[in-house]
């Protein structure tokens, strides 16, 4: 096979990793890689690589975006390149990922794979591939929209609403001229979402779980050091959340309350960014964190992961902290619904913050050993990497099938 993945950066962030873990899988079954990115790159020996764009063409994007909210829809110059690129390659699937990073066209890109009869596949990473581009998670706004048109977009205000109602329009009709268009999910809740939307028109519709590294993300033995290095009274329970930077939509609040609620039996440990973060005695903000050896310590040294966000397509953080064997307490919502066995944790009314707290107190009743194999087992069913990888290779196999026909 030959493979083409685009998406914004490779070797970092989740969809970077993502798409590096399946460039090395493609490689050992002896397939053809290229990778198309833009923003940044870790190359290695699993791919080619081919960049869209230079970093002015993006700022002038970025800028351009800016003035009249149209994400996704300038760069048209390099997205042209790219497609000669493409044209090059003759890839057997083009597989897009993250496009929503000021470097793509994807009109253009689009219209591209229509016309030339490309196979695609779009991973459903977030809502913006089946939006009109204003936003990237539609549950923040309790919107229906993008399942009508987007006619009446609430992420922005009254002057562009009429511009994304005709992004949309010509969104969902260049979706539909691709003869083999395949969805994927990275979750079972995406993946339903997806097919309501604009993406409805797919041949193909499924879902593959993101992957846990559970070599790497196994239970440690260094709870001691763990919470002297930072500061954990003894006798109270480590109460552990990791984000990219905290808000309310991450769940702050809610870390403010179990934190107020459990003053004399618990400490909150938050990683990611400050942005803020109220001082107390019992909870504190740590900073944003690339080390993953330090997360793995602290997942492993922690008696609970709360995860109190709204909005999680597939929850990565909960996962690695189950996979450590820690038990869970999360929102009944979009993907947490699907990660959080009852075994391994507990599920709050969405939105509920007294009933969240409530159930953290539950689950730190019980010993953390009564939940820690439960949880270890789960991921190791689930979300275990080479499974989940092997997963897209015959998802790709699957749809060069379907072409064919």
């Amino acid at each position: 096979m030959k493979i083409v993945q685009i998406n914004a950066v490779y070797g970092v962030g989740s969809t970077g990793r993502i798409a590096q873990d399946i460039a090395c899988a493609l490689k050992a079954q002896g397939h053809e890689n290229h990778i198309f990115w833009a923003i940044t790159c870790r190359a290695d020996e699993n791919a080619a690589f081919y960049r869209i764009g230079s970093t002015l063409d993006h700022k002038r994007h970025a800028l351009l975006r800016r003035i009249d909210g149209k994400q996704g829809w300038h760069s048209k110059a390099a997205t042209k390149r790219a497609c000669r690129e493409l044209l090059r390659i003759q890839p057997d699937v083009v597989h897009l990922h993250n496009l929503h990073s000021n470097f793509i066209h994807l009109p253009y890109l689009l219209n591209f794979l229509g016309q030339h009869k490309i196979p695609t596949l779009v991973t459903v990473h977030d809502s913006w591939p089946f939006t009109c581009g204003y936003c990237a998670h539609y549950i923040y706004h309790d919107c229906d929209q993008w399942e009508k048109g987007c006619k009446n977009c609430l992420a922005v205000d009254k002057r562009l609403r009429k511009a994304g109602a005709e992004m949309y329009r010509i969104k969902e009709d260049l979706y539909s001229r691709i003869p083999v268009l395949a969805v994927n999910g990275v979750s079972k809740w995406t993946a339903e979402a997806a097919g309501k939307s604009m993406l409805r028109s797919a041949k193909i519709n499924t879902y593959i779980y993101n992957w846990i590294d559970t070599d790497l993300f196994k239970p440690q033995n260094n709870t001691a050091e763990v919470r002297e290095k930072y500061g954990i009274p003894e006798g109270n329970k480590l109460i552990l959340g990791v984000s990219q930077g905290w808000s309310e939509r991450k769940g702050l609040q809610e870390f403010l309350q179990i934190a107020d609620e459990l003053r004399d039996s618990a400490t909150v440990i938050l990683v990611g960014e400050d942005n803020g973060v109220p001082k107390k005695e019992n909870l504190r903000c740590i900073g944003f964190t690339n080390d993953r050896q330090e997360l793995i310590d602290l997942y492993s040294a922690a008696d609970l992961f709360v995860n109190p966000s709204r909005a999680e397509t597939f929850g990565l953080v909960t996962a690695e902290a189950m996979s450590c064997g820690t038990p869970v307490v999360a929102y009944d919502n979009t993907g947490s619904r699907e990660l959080v066995a009852p075994q391994c944790g507990a599920l709050a009314a969405d939105g509920d913050a007294d009933s969240l707290v409530c159930l953290c107190r539950k689950v730190l009743e019980s010993p953390k050993e009564a939940y820690s194999h439960a949880c270890r087992q789960w991921v190791l069913d689930n979300f275990e990497k080479q499974t989940q990888l092997q997963k897209y290779v015959e998802l790709y196999e699957k749809i060069i099938k379907k072409s064919e026909e």
